[in-house]
């Protein structure tokens, strides 16, 4: 997990938005739920009465409260950690670090994985209809020090009372992500990274296209190569790196679980499954 809580994930919840919007901000601004709102207004140009609901990391300052208060007027508002007075932000920060320690994050699943008889008693979001889905679990670190996966399961959903799991999900990955920009020539290659295991799982992030844009361009049709849970490699379709991440999917010696190693296409129109690895 990303040790870094310098920075504030905000979560919108838009109507007309299947998925929940993303954004952060300093931590420590006072102002921080209103940039990112106003990153978010800027990306998908929605007005402030569309907003049905806000998750702040950390607690919106008294300046952010009435920001909310006079623009999200009718919003659910909640948050995760209190927020300190001005002095006390190294202990806060220490104990949230702490408190992440074991997070909920999203796992892919591939319909066509011999685990995937056991999808159906998980809650789970289609991201290719009939072919590749995301779940959820709780992630995090053994007493031997290895990393521990958990699914949730549709009771034990339910026993928590249904929280919105994509929502606390989606934020947790974000924030131990980066991507990684290398070049061959004239075609760019983009790692997608994150220390703590799962990078994969970024293909569910609802801005990812948006994200990945910034460095290949707007209305480009991508290349995604999942070599592995843990492993996205992303080129331009058109750029001879595209048959390079086919070939690293297709000789990944990854032993299938959750996912089979796969290649998808993403662009303005969505997300299309290539190939699996046979």
């Amino acid at each position: 997990m990303n040790d870094d809580v310098s920075e504030n994930l905000v979560v919108f919840r838009i109507k007309g938005f299947d998925e929940p919007v993303l954004a952060s901000a300093p931590t420590q601004a006072e102002d921080a739920v209103e940039q990112a709102w106003a990153s978010v207004r800027q990306q998908h140009k929605v007005r402030a009465s569309a907003v049905s609901a806000v998750y702040s990391e950390w607690q919106p300052s008294t300046a952010d409260q009435k920001f909310m208060a006079r623009h999200f007027r009718k919003a659910e508002c909640t948050y995760s950690f209190p927020r300190p007075a001005a002095g006390d932000w190294e202990r806060a920060f220490a104990e949230a670090r702490a408190a992440m320690a074991e997070e909920v994050l999203p796992v892919l699943w591939s319909t066509s994985s011999p685990r995937a008889g056991l999808l159906d008693t998980l809650p789970h979001q289609p991201l290719v209809p009939g072919r590749l889905s995301v779940a959820f679990a709780v992630v995090g670190r053994t007493s031997r020090g290895t990393i521990g996966m958990h699914h949730i399961t549709r009771h034990q959903h339910e026993e928590m009372g249904a929280p919105d799991l994509a929502g606390v999900a989606y934020q947790s990955l974000a924030r131990g992500l980066r991507f990684e920009v290398g070049r061959s020539g004239p075609d760019v290659l983009v790692s997608v990274i994150r220390e703590n295991l799962l990078a994969a799982s970024a293909l569910a992030l609802p801005d990812l296209y948006f994200q990945l844009s910034q460095q290949f361009g707007a209305d480009h049709n991508l290349i995604v190569g999942l070599p592995c849970p843990d492993e996205m490699y992303v080129a331009r379709d058109d750029s001879a790196l595209a048959e390079t991440i086919r070939e690293q999917v297709s000789g990944s010696p990854y032993e299938t679980t959750e996912l089979v190693p796969s290649v998808l296409r993403l662009g303005p129109g969505g997300l299309e499954l290539l190939a699996e690895r046979g």
